[in-house]
């Protein structure tokens, strides 16, 4: 049985001058970011709000209100957590990509007509890299090595090794444009 809530806009607005302050403090420490934590409280209470005369009886409108914000905080951690996903899916995938037409063009079958050029392009931009990020970039694709082994081998970071590796790449696609179709 649903009952209606009696809430007066002035009760409402005591009940967000009140508490708005400490919610923004409870979603910031799920979120960690202000603005966003600051969002997800408007919400709630815009919900509350909207939503007030068919709810079943709340005694306390704050308890409603922050079970709402934790609600809407993991929502919102999940969401962010796929949009990661998805990003870090497609940057991998556009380096395999990359690494393919690299490979396709190194490939015998066209070997005689760029090989030479491939190559030499090849050879200067790495003379660009300070000795260390070539030997990480030659560990990883000539030497079949792990970001992590590679990491232990040179002693530095997995962080590192994926920067210096994506750097590599990134100026490659640039310097090879003309040969990548």
């Amino acid at each position: 049985m649903t009952k209606t809530l009696i809430i007066s806009p002035p009760q409402f607005g005591e009940i967000y001058r009140r508490n708005r302050d400490k919610f923004v403090t409870v979603a910031k420490s799920y979120v960690r970011e202000e603005h966003v934590a600051e969002d997800i409280v408007a919400e709630a209470f815009t919900k509350f709000w909207d939503n007030r005369n068919e709810m079943e009886e709340v005694m306390l409108p704050e308890a409603y209100i922050m079970k709402s914000i934790k609600n809407l905080s993991l929502n919102y951690m999940r969401d962010k957590l796929n949009r990661q996903r998805i990003s870090r899916e497609f940057s991998d995938d556009k380096i395999r990509a990359l690494e393919a037409e690299i490979a396709f063009l190194s490939s015998e079958d066209l070997g005689f007509l760029f090989e030479s050029d491939v190559i030499a392009i090849f050879k200067n931009v790495m003379e660009e890299f300070p000795e260390l990020t070539q030997d990480i970039f030659y560990a990883s694709r000539f030497h079949g090595m792990t970001y992590k082994e590679i990491a232990q081998k040179y002693g530095v970071s997995e962080r590192k090794v994926k920067r210096d590796i994506t750097k590599v790449l990134n100026i490659l696609r640039i310097a090879l444009k003309d040969y990548l179709h």
